[in-house]
């Protein structure tokens, strides 16, 4: 589902499409003061709902970017990885042949979608989840990378 669509889904779960002021015209999704997700230009995704719950607890990332701060529970589905967190800001972006997921503060754990294995990434970590298989890897990333990503939003 494009972003798009996610517009109109994110209106029946308390949630509104803004205008985000540092990347304009990019946009925004605001679920009151509990969840923000930047929406990096081109990506494509689909907000998760649960019966009964006004906010999404999480969306399937099909391609492109999503960097997100909230205090609630969220996970991220990719092609590759599940990426799960509690109230902290974090980026996730999908590529053909990985996702990648950086936590600019707080802790989010990341397994493979297939995978029992979990790893905890904090503040400045990062990890690579590739198709196939082999351990992942919990690295600290170097600015260069940090910036480029940030960059997608704006920041």
């Amino acid at each position: 589902m494009l972003a798009a669509c996610g517009a109109s889904l994110a209106q029946t779960a308390e949630c509104s499409l803004v205008e985000d002021p540092h990347n304009a015209p990019e946009k925004i999704l605001r679920c009151g003061d509990e969840l923000s997700v930047r929406i990096a230009r081109g990506t494509r995704y689909k907000l998760i709902t649960r019966e009964g719950q006004p906010l999404p607890s999480g969306a399937e990332l099909d391609s492109g970017a999503l960097m997100i701060e909230g205090e609630k529970p969220f996970q991220i589905l990719t092609p590759h990885a599940i990426a799960a967190v509690r109230g902290t800001k974090w980026a996730v972006e999908v590529k053909a042949k990985q996702s990648s997921t950086l936590v600019i503060s707080g802790a989010v754990e990341v397994k493979r979608r297939d995978g029992k294995r979990t790893v905890t990434l904090k503040d400045g970590e990062g990890v690579d989840v590739a198709r196939g298989g082999g351990p992942l890897e919990v690295k600290r990333w170097k600015k260069k990378r940090v910036r480029a990503l940030l960059a997608r939003f704006g920041q």
